[in-house]
């Protein structure tokens, strides 16, 4: 069964959205999964996921020829009537009425405290939600310090806050390098056995690797963070930022 699942947002959209190719290769058997996004310098996200065949930019895959069983869109604001012809059937969004007040999460206009990002992409692919996590696929190729406490900050207000407001041995402090590229990144995170960050790809890459994380809110989420009993968010005051 040939699947395609199109999701063009940013990184930090991208890698919670992972969690539900487990669960789609579970619900349908025998499942080659074609991940669409929105850039071909995107398409690097899911390099180490043996569970998705292929990623591949929307320019790229609008043009193709083949035909695909199900078309699963997890982005809002992916318009895909022009490509409809190739796909069996479709689900997500735009291809159920029942969907449309889900566009809203993403833009913050309704009340949506109760859902978070699993929840939501499950849903959207026809799925329930049992608790899975992330799947990236990626195995850190650095050993875990146990007593580091990684942070991932930029702002030196905020660090002064951390250092001020938060219960943690500030002797344990190791101030991660900046990479750009996910797994480098991930590289950096498993060094340390907890995180603190304001950034959500860092929150979101720690999550996977089941890191102890200190989630500093800085701007109003649009979706519930799931913590998966191993973290903490904390907010900080606007005078702060």
């Amino acid at each position: 069964m040939e699947i395609a699942i199109v999701h063009m947002g940013n990184i930090s959209q991208l890698i919670p959205a992972t969690s539900v190719v487990k669960g789609i290769k579970k619900a349908h058997h025998g499942t080659n999964i074609t991940w669409v996004v929105d850039k071909q310098e995107t398409c690097y996200i899911n390099k180490y996921n043996k569970d998705i065949a292929r990623t591949i930019a929307f320019d790229k895959f609008s043009k193709e020829d083949k035909k695909y069983e199900l078309l699963i869109n997890l982005y809002p604001c992916f318009n895909g009537t022009d490509i409809t012809p190739n796909i069996k059937e479709c689900t997500g969004f735009k291809f159920h009425s029942y969907f449309d007040k889900f566009e809203q999460i993403f833009t913050n206009d309704e009340n949506k405290e109760e859902m978070n990002l699993f929840q939501l992409y499950f849903i959207l692919s026809g799925l329930t939600w049992n608790g899975e996590g992330y799947n990236i696929g990626y195995k850190p190729r650095t050993k875990i310090k146990p007593k580091k406490i990684g942070v991932s900050v930029a702002n030196a207000n905020i660090r002064n806050y951390i250092l001020d407001n938060l219960d943690i041995d500030k002797n344990k402090i190791w101030y991660t390098p900046y990479k750009k590229n996910i797994f480098k990144r991930m590289d950096e995170i498993n060094r340390c056995k907890k995180i603190i960050t304001d950034d959500l790809i860092t929150f979101h890459l720690a999550m996977a690797m089941k890191k102890y994380v200190y989630y500093l809110e800085t701007f109003p989420l649009t979706t519930k963070l799931e913590l998966f009993n191993k973290g903490e968010i904390c907010k900080v005051p606007m005078n702060i930022i």
